[in-house]
């Protein structure tokens, strides 16, 4: 958005000194011929092309050159006025100048002390035939070098508004144009619009069109009763001014803008031109900053997103990561590593690596290697030298002393051609080599299931055989024989093999049931029916419990008809024999994320099942009844499990629980 303002007074202050590079390049852009003169030497330090022009002395012989030589009658006077002061403050001195192989030349010479220079001083020469022509008048000469060290600092501030307003000022402070503007192109459109100025500039078109830029691609200077050209210059005829200087901003091949000055009072072409140029050159360092300044913003943003993902990364990794620098010690880690190893991030940065890196392994050579340049994919126990193209795992251990399963890897950080920093990333594989063994076992035992069918098959007809054989022995053999009594128990023994055959058969085959929607009440009522000889016999009170408003259950009749006589005969022989209360309850379970569910809970008041072999129950052949197969409550639960259910007990001293819940027919589901 454009500005304008009144042109303020000029305050004068202390200026930072200006190097000589800078220096020499401002003295180009002066309309006369100048030096930068060391005062106290008396001797010239730089010279712009107009002074060596005047002179006939080349730039490089000038440089370092006596004033004396130049001026034969130099007296320099001491102390020298200050660029603060006033204009009565700098008197011009009338000398005569001698240059080289031409005739003398008398001239006036204006000095001035350059802020904080050491004894520097700026010495303006202008021959006494143009004297009262526009020359050292035209300047006002107690501000100019307060004005061109303010531009010479206007690239380094970051108030880019504020700028281009210092450098409009210091155009004023030079020439004392009334009308400065800077106009600069859009983004988003075709036209350049003014967004600064200083003085009466209302007379000037806000925006003007592209074109304007191409007709003014170099410096052009109007004075009034030229006929104008572009619609600048055309806004400065009807607003009365007597000229109007232009300047393009950016590089020759990339214009991003226009400087303008104008006035109502003539200005020789020259000097305007000269101070448009120079403020030219001050504002295209502005934009060149400011444009620097956006893309540095701009890359930072991004770096500092990268680095914000990096971070998030790093401490949300399932991999433990440390660096380690070029002295082997630590210098970051991050959380998984601290709750992998067990030291603070605080406790291990600054340590040597090994002091918390401690494995079945040396990892210094792999460490050494990657500050080298060659990375480390996994590293192997028995080789200490070098990397391998496939990860190795080995045992690192924790702060506690306890190992654990790891694999381990060492890329170097390069900074352009330096490696500096060393990451090593460490994969707990405690837990994957827990699965890997569960799945051995888990085979194992699938093998050993099929190996035990096979056997069964082939075990059970020689043991029919064998009790067939040994049933005619005792029909053949007379009731008082001695040989009935063991020929009776070797029959039993047949007996008790063939149940825990058929067991057996009943676990190893496949649980694949056709489901049908079952009332579950009505089926505990049928095997309660058929056991209640036995409960009565035992004595044992018997108790059944249905909820009213309890759903079917989707299941297989026979395969639950046998899970819950198990678990009724398991109950009725833990209360054998001093008696007992059995308890069935039957009652719609919660809802869980998985559906709806009934649960039947079978509670005797045995003895109840001691913690340590609670979790052994279900375990095949694990039994704690004599004459039993251990297989009862295995089957069970392959069972519930293959109804998608859940098969679970509770237990203490005076009883025991066992739970059992089956998922509800989908026809009845809420």
């Amino acid at each position: 958005m454009a500005s304008s303002y009144e042109l303020p007074p000029t305050k004068p202050g202390r200026r930072r000194p200006i190097t000589s590079s800078l220096s020499e390049a401002l003295l180009e852009y002066l309309p006369f011929p100048a030096m930068i003169v060391d005062a106290p030497a008396e001797r010239i330090i730089l010279s712009n092309r107009r002074a060596a022009e005047l002179t006939a002395y080349t730039r490089a012989e000038l440089a370092d050159l006596s004033l004396q030589t130049i001026f034969p009658a130099w007296q320099m006077p001491l102390p020298l006025p200050p660029s603060e002061s006033g204009p009565d403050a700098h008197p011009l001195i009338l000398q005569e100048m001698a240059r080289h192989r031409q005739p003398r030349l008398g001239v006036q010479l204006l000095v001035t002390a350059l802020p904080s220079s050491d004894g520097q001083a700026l010495l303006i020469i202008e021959p006494n035939q143009l004297a009262g022509q526009g020359g050292l008048s035209n300047l006002r000469l107690p501000n100019l070098w307060d004005s061109l060290q303010s531009l010479i600092g206007l690239a380094n501030s970051g108030d880019y508004e504020a700028n281009l307003l210092a450098v409009l000022q210091a155009g004023f402070q030079l020439c004392g144009a009334q009308t400065l503007a800077v106009y600069q192109t859009q983004q988003d459109s075709p036209r350049l619009l003014r967004c600064a100025s200083l003085g009466d500039a209302q007379h000037l078109p806000e925006e003007l069109p592209a074109q304007e830029l191409i007709s003014l691609r170099k410096a052009h200077h109007w004075v009034k009763g030229k006929r104008p050209a572009t619609d600048l210059q055309r806004a400065a005829r009807a607003a009365g001014l007597a000229w109007l200087s232009t300047a393009p901003l950016g590089q020759p091949n990339a214009l991003v803008g226009l400087i303008i000055m104008a006035d109502q009072v003539a200005l020789p072409a020259e000097t305007a031109q000269a101070v448009t140029k120079l403020l030219a050159t001050a504002v295209t360092s502005i934009l060149d900053a400011q444009a620097l300044a956006e893309k540095q913003l701009v890359e930072g943003e991004a770096l500092q997103t990268r680095l914000s993902a990096l971070t998030a990364v790093q401490e949300n990794l399932g991999e433990g990561i440390l660096q380690i620098d070029q002295r082997l010690r630590i210098v970051q880690t991050n959380p998984t590593v601290e709750a992998m190893l067990g030291y603070a991030s605080r406790e291990a940065i600054g340590q040597p690596f090994e002091n918390i890196l401690i494995g079945s392994a040396n990892l210094a050579p792999a460490i050494q290697a990657a500050l080298q340049g060659s990375p480390t994919y996994g590293h192997s126990p028995s080789d200490d030298s070098g990397s391998s193209e496939t990860p190795v795992d080995l045992h690192l251990y924790r702060r506690n002393g306890d190992a654990f399963l790891a694999l381990v890897r060492i890329f170097p950080v390069r900074n352009q051609e330096r490696i500096d920093r060393v990451l090593v990333f460490i994969q707990d594989l405690s837990e994957q080599e827990q699965i890997r063994s569960r799945a051995q076992e888990l085979e194992q035992r699938a093998l050993l299931g099929e190996v035990t069918a096979i056997f069964a098959h082939e075990v059970r007809n020689p043991i029919n055989n064998i009790s067939t054989g040994l049933q005619w022995m005792a029909l053949n053999l007379p009731e008082t024989d001695s040989n009935q009594e063991a020929i009776v128990r070797m029959l039993q023994d047949c007996d008790r093999l063939a149940e825990l055959i058929k067991s057996v058969l009943a676990y190893s085959r496949p649980m694949d049931y056709e489901m049908t929607s079952l009332d579950i009440g009505a089926l505990l009522r049928m095997l309660l029916e058929r056991l209640q000889p036995r409960i009565s016999r035992l004595q044992i009170q018997c108790d059944l419990h249905i909820k009213p408003d309890c759903p079917p259950i989707l299941g297989n009749l026979r395969a639950l008809e046998q899970v819950f006589s198990n678990l009724i005969t398991n109950a009725l022989q833990a209360m054998t024999p001093q008696g007992g209360h059995l308890a069935l309850k039957v009652q719609p379970a919660a809802v869980a994320p998985e559906g709806a569910y009934v649960e039947v809970a079978v509670a005797d008041t045995g003895p109840g099942i001691p913690t340590e072999i609670q979790e052994r129950i279900f375990q095949p052949f694990y039994t704690t009844q004599s004459g039993g197969t251990g297989l009862g409550l295995a089957i069970a639960k392959r069972i519930v499990t293959a109804h998608k259910g859940s098969l679970r007990l509770e237990s203490f001293p005076g009883g025991t629980v066992f739970y059992v819940r089956l998922p509800v027919a989908p026809d009845t589901e809420n």
